[in-house]
């Protein structure tokens, strides 16, 4: 009886979690966003597939304990892909509150605006890669 309440409160607490997340992604339209700065509206099906089958992998590794072990190379792509995720995410909220444009008009750096995503993106993946891999605390 204790198992199976244990069961029900952990699978509707990953319904509300999950809910959360697919509103905040569908408020802050991010996938149609993407396809419109890679010009690939003819891939938002398969945009969608992905990220849907990343995170259900991704929470099963992470409930199960589960390791590839494939290696390095594959540490440093998922590394790259999880801070762009991450980057992506953090600039579709900001931009949905005008932050960023306000910001660039304020300080006058309209041209430098798209370098300055890039390197907040890339610094968020390598301070990723560097928490993984060094600073990992055991």
């Amino acid at each position: 009886m204790k198992e199976g309440l244990l069961i029900l409160m952990g699978f509707s607490e990953g319904i509300v979690v999950g809910s959360g997340v697919v509103a905040l992604l569908t408020l802050l339209d991010i996938i149609p966003r993407l396809c419109q700065i890679t010009r690939s509206y003819s891939y938002i099906g398969l945009y969608q597939i992905i990220l849907i089958v990343s995170t259900f992998l991704g929470s099963m590794f992470s409930l199960m304990n589960y390791s590839l072990k494939l290696g390095i190379y594959f540490l440093v792509f998922s590394g790259f892909s999880y801070g762009i995720f991450v980057g992506m995410l953090a600039s579709a909220l900001a931009e949905a509150v005008d932050v960023i444009p306000i910001i660039g008009r304020r300080l006058n750096i309209d041209k430098y605006m798209k370098y300055i995503i890039i390197s907040l993106i890339l610094g968020k993946s390598f301070g990723s890669i560097l928490n993984w891999t060094i600073f990992k605390m055991d």
